[in-house]
């Protein structure tokens, strides 16, 4: 079962990411932890492993 997700603070996270990028202040702690959660929460999302695999589909690159 996957975990529960608090919506709000989802979107949070990603609108403050958004914003630390559009500024081009990417070299700080909160851009990096901001970042790993956003990431995790995208491979928990679609059932991936941290090498991308487990996603059942074709790789983009």
């Amino acid at each position: 079962m996957p975990p529960i997700v608090d919506t709000r603070a989802g979107h949070e996270a990603v609108t403050r990411l958004f914003d630390l990028v559009r500024s081009g202040d990417v070299d700080n702690v909160e851009f990096n932890q901001l970042d790993s959660l956003v990431y995790s929460r995208l491979l928990e999302t679609y059932a991936c492993d941290q090498g991308g695999l487990g996603c059942g589909g074709e790789s983009i690159s």
